[in-house]
């Protein structure tokens, strides 16, 4: 999952915050027992991450490659972006108005009465504290890497994964092997903004259950733009896969 979704998933999930939970499962072995008849003050997103913050401690939750959640909210059913069916629960809330189901997930606690306070917002591509000025020289500090591994570095690029990362360069029409040193100021410029852009339309795009309707290249077999055969190798140390159309990104 990526930022976008979490940020729909604080928003989506925001009926529990005050509520008791009544019932803790899963097979997650990070002491969740600790969580029973506990009250949650906050549910928020930063970056990839999903947080519940309680009285003296917090529960951080990072969906990894493909984890991902569903709920019952006040009777109404949500879920994350990847398909949930036969999966092991990793941790399953319960509350008197609902419950959480998360699949394929880190749990961690964090000991702070406001772990919000901690978390670096201005590198998230999502918040209205994000610098792109900041994220530009961090970039360059890069300049042996290639692009396509900076877009998933999450002290640079908080909230963005394979899709976005796809996305953006196939709109910046940049390959994602080319060095960053091997880009123009210009072309670093541009990629940053088709981030900046990109989170709010998959945003709004995943609220709306359309989100995949919208790939050009991501998962695709032909270029939504040119019609021209779509190429697929994981790329980088990463080593994630990367969909190229070699036509529209040369």
């Amino acid at each position: 999952m990526e930022g976008p979704s979490l940020l729909l998933a604080a928003e989506w999930l925001a009926s529990f915050i005050g509520k008791k939970i009544l019932k803790v499962e899963g097979n997650s072995r990070a002491g969740i027992d600790r969580l029973l008849n506990k009250r949650i003050i906050s549910i928020f997103s930063h970056g990839k991450q999903l947080i519940f913050q309680f009285d003296t401690f917090a529960l951080r939750i990072h969906f990894m490659l493909y984890g991902s959640f569903q709920a019952t909210v006040d009777g109404v059913k949500v879920t994350g972006d990847y398909p949930t069916k036969n999966k092991p629960i990793r941790l399953r809330l319960n509350f008197k108005n609902g419950h959480i189901d998360m699949f394929n997930c880190s749990v961690k606690f964090i000991e702070s009465e406001n772990v919000q306070s901690s978390f670096d917002y201005s590198i998230d591509t999502l918040s209205g504290e994000w610098d792109a000025a900041r994220a530009f020289n961090s970039v360059k500090e890069h300049s042996e890497e290639l692009i396509g591994d900076v877009l998933l570095d999450q002290t640079i690029f908080a909230g963005v994964g394979n899709i976005i990362k796809n996305e953006v360069l196939f709109l910046a029409k940049t390959l994602p092997t080319k060095k960053v040193k091997e880009l123009s100021d210009y072309k670093i410029k541009q990629i940053i903004r088709h981030v900046r852009d990109y989170v709010f339309r998959f945003y709004e795009w995943r609220k709306k259950f359309e989100l995949k309707k919208h790939y050009q290249v991501y998962r695709q077999s032909y270029c939504q733009k040119c019609g021209g055969k779509v190429s697929r190798k994981k790329t980088g140390f990463r080593n994630r896969v990367s969909f190229i159309c070699v036509k529209c990104e040369k």
